[in-house]
């Protein structure tokens, strides 16, 4: 079964009626901050599924509390080209 197919399952069941449902995956990464900083990076996707016309969205949240969105879309390359890397750097 694909995040689909399950997304839709969960929308369709009677009692809890959920209005949003998404599949979230964790990436770890790591990174140089603009002031030489090592930092850890969590990078969250949500996906709401093929049918859902802003398919993804992203959340960056560094290890120093710092965190990093930006614009849902289609393309997951849309999604990652728009996020507010920079945010990253400021804490």
């Amino acid at each position: 079964m694909d995040t689909s197919e399950v997304i839709s399952q969960l929308k369709a069941l009677q009692g809890p009626n959920f209005s949003e449902v998404y599949h979230k995956t964790v990436f770890k990464c790591h990174r140089q901050k603009k002031n030489g900083n090592h930092q850890e990076v969590t990078i969250e996707i949500f996906d709401a599924g093929e049918e859902h016309h802003l398919r993804y969205h992203c959340v960056a949240i560094g290890d120093d509390g710092t965190r990093a969105i930006g614009n849902p879309d289609r393309s997951l390359e849309t999604v990652f080209a728009t996020l507010h890397w920079y945010d990253l750097d400021r804490g």
